[in-house]
């Protein structure tokens, strides 16, 4: 709905540099959520000493009920099949994933985290759990669940479009 919008607001005459900039106090969620998300991935990488996007991947293939394939990584996390390949050759290469072939398609190849990688998930899952518990000495469960429900409909928002 937020980009069905920024399309919308496109379509309009453009605004005028002056007007551009808000007036007051008024809220820039916007530019809060993603100044917070940027902050948030930096820190989690180096606290679970990895890459927020490879833990992403993991957890796609941790959760994943069929066999998953590059494309469908890639879609699910929103991002191109490249980015997804050579994320993949680097955990090939630490031994962290196998590449499966397809038996009825050759060119088509199924992902799965090996023993090490399922390992490494499960001490990075803890981490995260650590953070949690981090983050509740500073946030209360009340503000916590304030802003479960706020981020949810702000993704139903966007999902909607």
């Amino acid at each position: 709905m937020i980009m069905c919008t920024i399309r919308h607001m496109h379509a309009k005459k453009p605004t005028p540099a002056g007007d551009l900039h808000h007036r007051g106090d008024e809220p820039h969620l916007l530019r809060d959520i993603v100044r917070t998300h940027q902050v948030l991935m930096a820190g989690f990488s180096r606290g679970v000493g990895v890459p927020a996007a490879r833990f992403a991947l993991m957890r796609l293939l941790v959760n994943a009920d069929r066999d998953i394939g590059i494309m469908d990584l890639a879609r699910q996390l929103g991002v191109n099949a490249a980015a997804v390949t050579r994320q993949v050759q680097e955990m090939e290469s630490e031994g962290l994933v196998r590449r499966r072939s397809d038996p009825r398609d050759k060119r088509r190849h199924y992902l799965k985290l090996t023993p090490k990688g399922l390992r490494l998930f499960g001490q990075i899952h803890d981490r995260t759990h650590e953070l949690e518990r981090k983050l509740s000495a500073v946030i209360t469960a009340e503000e916590m669940a304030a802003c479960s429900q706020t981020l949810a409909k702000v993704r139903a928002l966007v999902e909607g479009c």
